[in-house]
């Protein structure tokens, strides 16, 4: 199979996930965090779940993305070994 038969649609929507932007967003939500016990404003909850809840779903897709790789690296050397 060619590389872009193996990507999953999310990946060819919009990439691969990037560690270092998944990264940010959890410390984008830290800082929300941080905010809503300083603050416990109407704004700062909800802002600081949302935050958390994407840096998540990013943190989520980065390991998800690194495990279909690496699965499909060891299917590769597997074949190869194989022949």
């Amino acid at each position: 199979m060619t590389e872009m038969q193996q990507r999953s649609l999310l990946e060819r929507l919009i990439g691969k996930p990037l560690p270092w932007l998944a990264w940010t967003w959890a410390g984008l939500a830290v800082v929300w965090i941080v905010l809503t016990v300083v603050d416990p404003t109407d704004f700062h909850v909800p802002v600081a779940i949302v935050w958390s809840v994407l840096a998540v779903i990013r943190l989520g897709g980065v390991y998800n993305a690194r495990r279909q790789e690496r699965r499909r690296m060891q299917a590769l050397e597997a074949q190869t070994i194989a022949h």
